[in-house]
């Protein structure tokens, strides 16, 4: 999938729920309303940019017992949205036709399918929370060592220094960003010397 296509399915949460559903199976209008808890004004709008991306495909129901007369699915796209709450977490890819195992037996074939898929969604939403309990404390750790940086008697070029030390993979990594991007012609010494200070600032 192109940047442009899946940056315009994920630039709308509402949107990127439909091309999940539509993923899945053919849906219909009044489903994907339920679903998404929008019209079916609000629906048809997010399909039809679905249509001008070139991933919608849409087909006629001819069967005079079923009372929806169009379907819509994804097509050549596959996006599974697996977001919780305010984390989104989205996987997309092309979609491969993959063909029935010949000289199986269909419904156990189709059983053993659904209840892999069944068992990978809870996975994936258990996995999902966990992520978002991880990411939590990431913030509130980031936050904290913002708060400590920001809180020390040091100067405005000298903060900035230790947030990239304090942030960075490795101090290696901080003394590149020092260099590159704050002019430092010897970043490792810097380094050295903040954290000398800070030691001794802590020993008070």
């Amino acid at each position: 999938m192109d940047s442009d296509t899946l940056e315009g399915i994920a630039s709308s949460r509402v949107r990127l729920r439909i091309a999940s559903l539509l993923s899945t199976r053919p849906r219909t209008l009044r489903e994907l309303s339920h679903l998404t808890g929008i019209s079916v004004q609000g629906v048809l709008k997010h399909l039809e940019k679905l249509e001008e991306m070139g991933v919608l495909e849409v087909k006629r129901v001819g069967s005079a017992t079923f009372p929806a007369r169009k379907v819509y699915r994804l097509a050549g796209v596959h996006v599974g949205d697996f977001s919780l709450d305010d984390v989104i977490i989205v996987k997309a890819s092309e979609k491969r036709g993959v063909e029935a195992s010949p000289g199986k037996d269909v419904y156990r074939e189709l059983e053993s399918y659904a209840e892999d898929a069944l068992i990978l969604r809870r996975r994936i939403r258990d996995q999902a929370r966990k992520l978002s309990r991880m990411i939590d404390e990431l913030v509130q750790d980031e936050s904290r060592i913002n708060s400590i940086v920001e809180s020390l008697g040091f100067q405005e070029a000298e903060k900035l220094a230790l947030h990239a030390i304090f942030t960075e993979e490795s101090l290696d990594d901080a003394a590149e960003v020092l260099r590159r991007h704050y002019g430092e012609v010897d970043p490792k010494r810097r380094i050295s010397e903040l954290m000398l200070r800070l030691r001794e600032n802590g020993k008070k």
